[in-house]
């Protein structure tokens, strides 16, 4: 594990003293949760911002936008007649 040296206010480490005692774990536990949080928050945000900005892009592409539509032609289309139960043998 590495440890770290980090700066709170005065008004934060007090707040966060204040927390972890009051839910029963260590100011130092308290922070490792909401980094991991945090990190989480940023990841998820992150990969929200690369789908977006792809789906934008697929919007402009000419050649997904025709294989697009190809699939959608082929999902109209009628499916062949089967005999009743035909799963059945």
């Amino acid at each position: 594990m590495t440890a770290i040296s980090l700066k709170l206010s005065d008004e934060l480490a007090q707040e966060s003293k204040s927390i972890a005692e009051t839910i029963g774990i260590s100011r130092t536990e308290l922070i490792r949760q909401a980094l991991r949080h945090e990190v989480s928050a940023i990841k998820a945000q992150l990969e929200r911002a690369a789908m977006a900005e792809a789906l934008r892009t697929m919007s402009t592409d000419m050649h997904y936008i025709q294989e697009s539509e190809s699939v959608y032609k082929g999902l109209e289309e009628k499916m062949p007649e089967d005999p009743e139960n035909w799963w059945q043998g």
